[in-house]
This record gives structure tokens, C-alpha cells and sequence, in this order.
């Protein structure tokens, strides 16, 4: 029986807390303490961050992070930075050909062609299969996929309410529910022999390893510029939030997830403010 994802209230509000602390620091967004407007819908939000030590009031009774806020984003943008190198490709996935559509990620420049080559209706998205393969939490993953699509965007009019009330959370969970499960992904070969879902997977997440491992050395040899390396996956628009930071390419990371089940220790905190 596939597994049912539920998203409850508290997991809303890590997701809404984490988002708005980050908009806090890189944004910058910044809020006083009489909230007006909108931005009354974030007053549980805020709450939560005063409560947690992650925001602090200044002489303007405004939020203002805090050292440890500032710890909790990194922990967060490491993990975002994480899964837009390493998971993202598997966004679209052709299983009978055995291609990735990111294999083509230097050859397509223009943003609108490389859009209509996503929708292609070859493409499977196995994000929330890998996901539950490697025992990460599928709806996060699906949440930064939201960040990445611009579809958690505080430009937008409403967003504070979206965040807090807003049908994104539904999407997440119906996204989950519907996403191809690895036991969708068992065939029987020509021999007649039934090759599981999970040894597919095995197989998916080697050639995505070596396709990450093969752009991040083509990025390196061809000096591309990290926008065309950030962009997004589903619009033409640049991706604003939040922006990924130039780092040195470090290729022993893309090595370790040649094996399956390896996952980077930044995966492993519970909360984005735990860091004991």
C-alpha cells in the first residue's frame, strides 16, 4: 500500500519559521514588534522564533536574528545547497531510456527552451522516491523544490498569509501522495525475472551521482557563470530565493554519493537549530 504523507501544524511551522528567519537574514526582511497589515499573519511565527532564541527585539522594537538564527539558516542553506547539487537532477528522470534530462543542462541556454524540454512527458520525477530511499523527509524535500520554483516567494502579494494558511502545504502533501513510490518502479526483465524497485533506484542514484559529478567538473573547466548554474528548474524568471553562495568545487562530495545510500552529514539534524 503507498505510503500517505500528512503534513501536521508543526511541521507548517518549522517550514514557515525557517523561511522567514532566512528571509530575515539574506532578504533583508525586517519587522517591528506592532506588526501591521499582512504582516500580522506572522505574529505566531515570530513567536516561535522570540521563543526559540532565534530572533531578539533591538532598540527600534524590530526582529533582529540572533547569532544562533544565523547558525539555524546556514544549517538550512547548507542543506538547500545539498539538495539543488545532488538531488535536483533526478527531477527528470526517462526510466526506459535511462536518461536525465540535467544532461543537457550546458547544452540548452535559452530559459524558455529549457523549460519546454523539462516538459517533456518522458520525465519522471523521482525526488520523493530518493528521498524516501535515503530516509530524508520527502515533504521538506519538496518544500526547497518549492523554494527553487519560486513558488515560496515574500514578493508575492499575500505571501505572509500563504506561508502561514496558504494551499502550498496542501500541494506538498498531494505532490507526496503522488509521486512515483520505488515499489512503482519494479519491471520484470526480458528473462522474466522481476527487478525490484529498490535495486532501480540503486541504479538511478549511481548515474545521477556521476552526472552531478560530470556537470560540477564541466562547470569547473568551462568557467560558467554560477547564475546559469542556479537557475530554475520551472521558470524563465532568475530564481531569487534564496541565493546560493559561490563555493569551491569540492569533488569528494559528489564522489561519496556514487554509493546509494550515502547522505551528507548536513541531512542528519532533526531541526535546522540543532546543531549538538
Amino acid at each position: 500500500m503507498p505510503k500517505q504523507y500528512q503534513l501536521p501544524p508543526e511541521k507548517i511551522k518549522d517550514f514557515g519559521t525557517i523561511y522567514l528567519l532566512e528571509r530575515m537574514v539574506n532578504g533583508p526582511r525586517s519587522f517591528s514588534v506592532l506588526l501591521e497589515g499582512s504582516d500580522t499573519h506572522l505574529e505566531e511565527l515570530l513567536t516561535s522564533l522570540m521563543s526559540k532564541e532565534l530572533v531578539d527585539i533591538d532598540a527600534r522594537n524590530r526582529y533582529v536574528p540572533t547569532q544562533k538564527g544565523r547558525r539555524a539558516v546556514t544549517n538550512f542553506m547548507d542543506r538547500y545547497i545539498d539538495f539543488l547539487k545532488n538531488f535536483d537532477c533526478y527531477c527528470a528522470v526517462d526510466l526506459e531510456e535511462g536518461e536525465f534530462a540535467f544532461e543537457e543542462f550546458f547544452e540548452i541556454e535559452d530559459e524558455s527552451e529549457w523549460v519546454e524540454y523539462l516538459e517533456q512527458d518522458r520525465w519522471e520525477d523521482l525526488r520523493v522516491a530518493v528521498a524516501e530511499f535515503k530516509s530524508l523527509d520527502p515533504l521538506e524535500i519538496v518544500f526547497m523544490g518549492f523554494i527553487n520554483e519560486e513558488r515560496v516567494q515574500d514578493k508575492n502579494d499575500g505571501w505572509q498569509f500563504d506561508l502561514v494558511l496558504g494551499s502550498l502545504w496542501d500541494d506538498i502533501v498531494k505532490i507526496c501522495n503522488s509521486a512515483l513510490q520505488a515499489e512503482d518502479l519494479a519491471y520484470e526483465d526480458e528473462e522474466g525475472s522481476r527487478v525490484s524497485g529498490e535495486d532501480v533506484l540503486k541504479d538511478v542514484l549511481k548515474e545521477g551521482a556521476d552526472l552531478n559529478l560530470r556537470l560540477r567538473k564541466q562547470e569547473d573547466e568551462y568557467g560558467s557563470d554560477w547564475a546559469k548554474e542556479d537557475k530554475t528548474v520551472y521558470a524563465g524568471e532568475p530564481r531569487a530565493v534564496p541565493p546560493v553562495p559561490k563555493q569551491p568545487l569540492n569533488y569528494t562530495v559528489y564522489e561519496s554519493y556514487r554509493d546509494p545510500y550515502y547522505t551528507s552529514p548536513v541531512w542528519k539534524k532533526k531541526k535546522y537549530w540543532d546543531w549538538d
